[in-house]
């Protein structure tokens, strides 16, 4: 195969092009084996199939002797069309969003309506600039589905959205050099600079891509297993080890920016006797509709979190004690006039309600002192909101189990506030 010297180095691009067929190949297998080791990102399989339909058009493209030179042409640029489309899909997929055949479709028969007239049927400027556009489509349709993620805070993402950027550049760029590329794929010598350009571009991000996407799988699972690690089952709140994790920051902050916190500690009344009459299952139901209630009423910075069995804790960053009764109260009545068919022991809540200026500055000593109010409010007939007494805590003398303060003698209980 000819070779052109530039100043530096020689540039063969049958090489170029029998390297990328390999490194296509093998990245489209390597994403096939880490789908096969989690068969639940659709989206590897995907991309993988992507990468193989493309080296397989890359080697039509680059040796015409596999077909005839103008269905080598049609096939060629039909399968790579196809492999951006599978691309795309894979990108919408993993971002857990329907795949719409018939824009995947699309590109494909578009080019391959294209080649039935002449202009199309030969590797000319025109065949290049409609190949380039639809593919540039493509990647800049995947390219706006990682920007659209569910979950941004994957690292990863970043540099595949850039990559996905610049090889949308590339083709695009490709359309006004269409003239140039047409003849150094005649000729099999680079006419321009800028053909190696493009050649080692394609290259890199064929290479780099997979790793990229694989990567980005892994951050997804790692992610997922600290989030269920962090989440309460059942409710989908967060637990109690997620509540002591983000409140103890939640409290500082507030408390650095000179604004008050409460915390709301719920207990629900007789839970027992639902379980009773109506079953683990109508207790599952009352404690996902407490949850539900509450999480639709606390505001983007407040926290709440299920403590144990029927117990939850709401950290609300900026309140005074005024709202913070009163929010309770909304919730208690809220709560204590929902109807849930099946449930013949009608549930209620108590509340306890505590400052961080009045409790202390640390979240265990909020906590106790939130459940000492909580079981005054148990102590006096349940269904009702109480709070906590204005006095100062010793951080280092609180107990923290709330299920123990409760425990405690009557004699314990502070005088009402």
């Amino acid at each position: 195969m000819p070779t052109v010297a530039t100043s530096h180095f020689v540039i063969d691009l049958h090489t170029l092009f029998v390297v990328t067929v390999f490194i296509s190949a093998t990245a489209g297998l390597l994403l096939l084996f880490a789908w096969m080791q989690n068969r639940r990102t659709t989206a590897l399989a995907l991309w993988g199939i992507g990468y193989l339909l493309g080296a397989a058009a890359a080697a039509m493209l680059a040796a015409p002797a596999l077909l005839p030179n103008a269905m080598g042409l049609c096939v060629g640029n039909a399968l790579l069309c196809t492999a951006y489309a599978i691309m795309w899909a894979g990108a919408r997929s993993f971002e857990g969003r329907c795949v719409p055949l018939l824009l995947v479709a699309a590109g494909p028969i578009i080019w391959i309506v294209a080649f039935q007239f002449d202009t199309f049927s030969q590797p000319a400027p025109a065949c290049i600039k409609l190949v380039s556009g639809i593919l540039a489509v493509y990647a800049l349709l995947a390219a706006r589905e990682i920007w659209h993620a569910k979950d941004r805070e994957l690292i990863s993402r970043w540099p595949t959205l850039a990559m996905v950027l610049i090889h949308a550049g590339f083709l695009l760029t490709r359309i006004p050099f269409a003239d140039v590329l047409a003849l150094s794929a005649a000729t099999g010598h680079p006419q321009s600079a800028f053909v190696p350009v493009i050649a080692f571009q394609a290259l890199f991000v064929t290479l780099c891509l997979p790793f990229l996407r694989v990567a980005m799988s892994k951050e997804r699972a790692e992610l997922e297993q600290r989030k269920a690690a962090l989440t309460d089952a059942l409710t989908g709140i967060a637990n109690r080890r997620a509540f002591f994790e983000r409140g103890a920051p939640l409290l500082t902050w507030a408390q650095d920016d000179r604004r008050s916190a409460a915390l709301l500690l719920f207990d629900l009344d007789r839970f027992k006797e639902v379980n009773d009459t109506a079953g683990h299952q109508g207790g599952d139901r009352v404690l996902k509709a407490f949850c539900n209630l509450v999480a639709g009423a606390i505001g983007p910075r407040d926290l709440f979190g299920r403590l144990g069995g029927e117990e939850f804790g709401c950290l609300l960053a900026d309140a005074n004690m005024a709202q913070a009764l009163q929010f309770a109260e909304r919730l208690r009545g809220a709560f204590a006039a929902l109807h849930m068919p099946g449930i013949e022991a009608h549930p209620t809540v108590s509340v306890g309600v505590a400052m961080s200026g009045e409790a202390g500055r640390t979240l265990p000593a909020l906590l106790a002192t939130a459940d000492r109010a909580l079981y005054r409010a148990k102590a006096e007939g349940r269904n009702r909101v109480a709070r906590a007494p204005l006095v100062a805590i010793d951080d280092g003398r609180i107990e923290t189990s709330s299920r123990r303060n409760r425990d405690r003698a009557p004699a314990l209980i502070p005088a009402a506030g």
